[in-house]
């Protein structure tokens, strides 16, 4: 989601034509987050070729300069980024120079995000920032502040980087959804959820083919945040965006929260050396480090609300690694008047979408194949009974991985850069989902462990 900051006498009609023709310079700060590479997975005619990375040092960009690598020197496509690094305990200030980057890219301690993004304000750079943008009540005071227009001296733009409304399965429930014809609407319940989304993430994962090494701060849930504030945003915007496309949220009258609770996940030190690839618990962890043989991290999270009326819940959760097999897990289910809709894994465990009448009905399979072709830019979509549910089945050509998710983001990004122009209902959205986070985190009761 995208914020303009402007400040008095700040011309917008000059900000904006000056843009149309500017290529984005980036200027990467402090990666310690994979994101921020994939950012830079695919080259882009709008981005300049040479990026700016500033850090205190090299060792806590080693995971960002090695996929960038990866990616310039990949057989196919290869990407021609050029980077220009500077490391010291001065790297903020440089950053801002005149040399540097029109376009800063945030991914990584979130503690501090909220401060690069105000200074990027104050220095008149655009932001592309991973989220979450703030991970407590002060940090979301600072945020609601600046999206007023405080503290910033020139006309900016700040992105949030929701790729999940990228992910053809979350369209298509949202189009079925709001087909009320055939969903009749969502089901008015009161002893549960209308929206639950749940999902299940491994500490010790691939990426882009090889084994992911996640920075410490990862596991200092000051830096990074808790369960409760991370991965949560993506649900909290789905849930808006699905019902409430287009429209300003009043987070007064539109987000009331019911409850929210949180507990820890254990790793041992061998789980935490392959995750990272250190050798020992650096200082910076002792506080979270029990017995020095595993550390307590409070990255689980369930939160309940309604919006606008519905009821809403969010079960996030980490293990150290997916003894399994199966890898990162996601479910949600949506209750309307006529139907049910589940996004799951399928018979090969892959996520598929689902769909239940809610009464027997000869025509129904006719009815969601009319109100799948009614989508539009989603052709080719069929169906197939599995017991008494229907499957939705989707052409290759419309998936896109969570990757390349990040393309379409960056799409709009620098779409938005060139207008210049921010939807009040996108400046609604930000503010009202890291509302509800924070104010989740600040109100959760502490458990042992949640079962699902």
């Amino acid at each position: 989601m995208v914020l303009l900051i402007s400040s008095v006498g700040c011309n917008r009609e000059n900000s904006t034509s000056q843009r149309e023709d500017e290529r984005a310079r980036l200027t990467v700060i402090d990666p310690q987050h994979f994101h921020a590479a994939l950012v830079q997975k695919h080259v882009h005619p709008g981005i300049d070729s040479v990026v700016h990375l500033f850090a205190d040092s090299g060792t806590t960009v080693d995971g960002y300069r090695q996929l960038i690598t990866q990616y310039n020197t990949r057989e196919e496509d290869p990407t021609r980024w050029e980077i220009v690094d500077y490391y010291g305990v001065d790297f903020l200030e440089k950053a801002f120079e005149p040399t540097a980057g029109n376009v800063v890219v945030l991914a990584g301690d979130n503690q501090r995000k909220i401060d690069y993004i105000q200074e990027s304000a104050q220095h008149g750079r655009d932001v592309f920032a991973d989220k979450p943008l703030v991970i407590d009540a002060a940090g979301y005071r600072k945020l609601n502040s600046l999206m007023k227009g405080e503290g910033g001296k020139e006309l900016v733009l700040i992105y949030d980087m929701m790729t999940e409304r990228y992910d053809v399965k979350n369209q298509i429930v949202k189009s079925l959804l709001n087909n009320k014809n055939f969903s009749g609407g969502l089901l008015a319940v009161e002893d549960g959820p209308a929206i639950l989304f749940q999902s299940e993430h491994h500490f010790i994962k691939d990426v882009s083919g090889k084994p992911l090494l996640r920075p410490a701060l990862f596991f200092d849930t000051e830096k990074q945040g808790e369960g409760l504030v991370d991965v949560t945003t993506h649900y909290i915007d789905l849930a808006q965006w699905m019902l409430s496309s287009e429209t300003v949220i009043d987070i007064d009258q539109d987000v009331k929260l019911t409850g929210s609770r949180r507990w820890k996940t254990s790793l041992s030190k061998q789980q935490f050396q392959r995750s990272t690839g250190l050798s020992d618990f650096p200082s910076a962890l002792q506080k979270h480090v029990v017995g020095d043989d595993h550390i307590d991290v409070f990255c689980n999270g369930k939160m309940d609300y309604t919006f606008k009326g519905v009821p809403v819940s969010i079960d996030v959760r980490w293990h150290a690694e997916s003894l399994d097999g199966r890898g990162d897990q996601f479910y949600a289910c949506f209750l309307a008047n006529q139907l049910k809709i589940e996004v799951k894994p399928d018979e090969e465990g892959k996520a598929a979408v689902f769909v239940s009448p809610n009464d027997s009905a000869d025509n129904f399979e006719s009815q969601l194949m009319d109100a799948l072709s009614a989508i539009n830019g989603l052709s080719g979509l069929t169906v197939e009974k599995v017991s008494n549910t229907y499957k939705i089945i989707i052409p290759d050509n419309l998936y896109l991985s969570h990757e390349d998710h990040f393309a379409k983001v960056l799409d709009r990004f620098l779409q938005y850069r060139k207008e210049g122009v921010l939807p009040a209902w996108e400046k609604s959205f930000i503010l009202a989902k890291y509302y509800l986070t924070t104010k989740a985190l600040e109100e959760a009761k502490t458990i042992e462990h949640e079962e699902i």
